[in-house]
């Protein structure tokens, strides 16, 4: 079997309303970026008529993933043996790590082809991929909502409730807004759903170290359950002096890349949770690499879903599935009611993320059970 054609789709979804948490520079870049939802998928076609569909992580520009897809990585594998996996991946990550490319839209890129490949493997061995890992240790995933955004104290609590009464028991809240106005809303949030619910909290990288550790400590009083990227990515000093200053866990991943990041952080003993986000860090054969580092070092894994579309979903899902119950943490439905993301369920015939009572299914479909209806999906490409 080879591989003879990759065919690339920059997507592009306008939200009706906001969709994500801190933003640096708020007043000037809020009226120009994330303003909606953007992916890359990526269908991989063989000689044989199989096809497997990825996703590519983008946030902003998913025309230049596509183009780094179309004019760099595809020509690299087209004719090759789409089962060869691990040697592809290889190939393409050698293209420009020695020019100082191993992380960014060019890894992204390549998590997409990395994600359909599996896929197609599972539909020409006829089995799921989570079976092609090793097998499922569960056919259902500890689930929690994502994420309360930003809003009055009221509001927070109101959504908080929402999800409480639809069968949630876990809720990550975005904090960021300054440390007294986020320990407000979290108070409302705490008093409105008791001490049953499990909150987390995430900063995406709003506060500098002190602020973080003044933040963090408070956050201990209110039983939060981990303390998600509280500085940026950057800043490993920073992540490794809150790790053993709070007794909060602290959680990271899905702004860094491939097994080189984590082991930076891990080795160093900056977090207690790995968040990799599959269509950014790497893809499915990166990922797996990443879990059982950190499995060997008994930290555990939940996967990073946010703004991402059905491609990561569905990949997340099946390797979540393969890892130890002891290793894997829970899993992200991130699904804003106010603007919901077309590119995680309208572009499907039937959804991949089947929630009940504080857990999902595990898929158990050939491939990654990815059912795209490609009209829809065509009906929101970018140029």
């Amino acid at each position: 079997m080879k591989i003879v054609d990759i065919v690339v789709y920059p997507l592009y979804a306008e939200a009706k309303s906001a969709i994500s948490g801190y933003l640096p520079y708020e007043n000037e870049l809020g009226k120009k970026i994330r303003k909606g939802y953007s992916a890359c998928f990526v269908k991989v076609i063989s000689d044989e008529g199989l096809f497997g569909y990825g996703e590519s992580l983008t946030r902003e520009v998913p025309q230049a993933t596509a183009k780094i897809i179309e004019k760099l990585l595809k020509p690299i594998i087209i004719g090759k043996d789409p089962l060869d996996i691990d040697v592809l991946w290889e190939m393409m990550f050698s293209t420009l790590k020695t020019r100082g490319h191993y992380k960014g839209y060019f890894i992204e890129a390549l998590s997409g082809i990395d994600i359909a490949l599996w896929d197609l493997k599972g539909k020409f061995l006829k089995q799921p991929v989570y079976k092609l890992l090793g097998g499922s240790f569960q056919n259902k995933l500890k689930a929690y909502a994502s994420s309360i955004l930003f809003d009055k104290p009221e509001n927070m609590a109101k959504r908080a409730r929402e999800w409480v009464d639809e069968g949630h028991d876990q809720i990550k809240v975005k904090v960021g807004m300054g440390i007294e106005r986020d320990i407000i809303n979290l108070k409302a949030i705490r008093e409105e759903v008791g001490k049953g619910v499990e909150i987390m909290v995430d900063a995406n990288s709003a506060y500098n170290f002190n602020k973080a550790l003044k933040l963090g400590k408070i956050l201990e009083s209110l039983d939060i359950s981990w303390f998600e990227e509280p500085v940026p990515p950057y800043d490993l000093e920073g992540y490794k002096k809150l790790k053993k200053k709070l007794s909060i866990p602290i959680s990271a991943g899905e702004s860094h890349f491939t097994r080189y990041d984590f082991k930076e952080l891990i080795i160093n003993e900056a977090i207690d949770i790995v968040q990799p986000d599959i269509s950014r860090a790497g893809g499915i054969t990166e990922c797996v690499k990443i879990a059982n580092l950190a499995r060997t070092l008994n930290i555990p894994y939940t996967p990073h879903i946010g703004l991402s579309g059905a491609g990561c979903r569905a990949a997340s899902i099946h390797l979540s599935a393969s890892l130890p119950e002891d290793t894997f943490l829970t899993y992200e439905i991130y699904d804003i009611k106010e603007s919901p993301n077309p590119l995680a369920n309208e572009i499907l015939y039937s959804p991949i993320e089947i929630f009940s009572k504080g857990y999902i299914k595990v898929i158990n479909e050939i491939g990654l059970g990815l059912k795209i209806n490609e009209e829809k999906l065509k009906s929101y490409i970018v140029a």
